[in-house]
């Protein structure tokens, strides 16, 4: 079962076989679930791109493999996604040079489910799955437990540390219903040359389905239980410290294409996908 489900379902083009998972009030100050986002967009693209300098080597054969994945799987990606496959796109997620694949399901609602895939020891791997079912068929030893909810590929953020210098990808994960709502800040990062997310920054409020108002929340700070003055103010201090780039990944979905169906279909929007890639990055 899906960590969050929404109600209106997204009607594909592909015939894979995915589920769903996105509002909230503010509590003694400190920013709703709803109100949780990543800084505005800037409107001018970082240069270089984060990839600009990978070896195109390096991606042409990570190409190869996803591709190759895509399709020597097909089956099991149909059936591990149930409801369907709405988006595939590439970003260098932890700026190592080479890119992560990221499937979108069928999600609805406020946001769809995002799958993140590496390649480790040459094999393609799930490393983040919204859904059980995907998890289970093609996670392994680096699965993390942070999952992403998010609407498209440019909610995931190329920021810059102020202090440090250092750039780094971001998103913001959250869905909701009439009865709760949640949002989660999660930075990308590596780890053995494999791609982490980490949680920053959590909220969880439980809605009171009348008023739509929060009538209990719950805070993490770096995954540990925070109050709403510590979410607070390291939300602050987070956003204070840190500027957006203004970066804009891109991908392919399913309903701004006429990909087909089936195998052939899943794979051209594949193509589109790596298309979008090597013009954004340079690559």
């Amino acid at each position: 079962m899906r960590r969050f489900f929404g109600l209106l379902s997204i009607v594909l083009a592909l015939s894979l076989l995915c589920s769903c998972a996105g509002a909230g009030e503010t509590v003694s100050g400190a920013p709703s679930a709803a109100a949780l986002s990543v800084s505005p967009k800037a409107t001018a693209l970082a240069s270089p791109s984060p990839a600009a300098n990978s070896p195109a080597d390096l991606n042409a054969g990570r190409k190869e493999l996803f591709r190759a994945f895509l399709s020597d799987n097909y089956k099991k990606l149909s059936d591990a996604f149930s409801g369907g496959i709405s988006g595939i796109g590439f970003i260098d997620l932890d700026l190592d040079g080479a890119m992560e694949m990221i499937i979108f399901d069928a999600g609805a609602s406020a946001a769809m489910g995002a799958q993140f895939f590496d390649v480790s020891d040459g094999k393609v791997e799930c490393v983040s799955a919204n859904m059980d079912a995907v998890a289970k068929a093609f996670g392994g030893s680096h699965l993390s437990k942070v999952v992403v909810n998010a609407n498209y590929f440019d909610d995931f953020r190329l920021m810059k540390d102020k202090a440090t210098g250092r750039e780094f990808f971001l998103v913001q994960s959250a869905n909701g219903a009439a009865d709760f709502s949640y949002a989660e800040l999660v930075k990308f990062g590596s780890e053995n040359d494999v791609l982490t997310l980490d949680s920053l920054l959590y909220r969880y409020d439980n809605l009171d389905t009348e008023t739509g108002e929060a009538a209990s929340s719950n805070f993490k700070v770096a995954g540990k239980s925070a109050t709403d003055r510590q979410y607070e103010t390291a939300y602050r201090d987070f956003f204070a410290g840190s500027e957006d780039l203004g970066f804009e990944a891109s991908g392919a979905f399913a309903w701004k294409g006429e990909f087909g169906s089936g195998k052939a279909g899943l794979l051209a929007m594949a193509d589109e996908a790596m298309s979008e890639y090597s013009n954004s990055y340079a690559s």
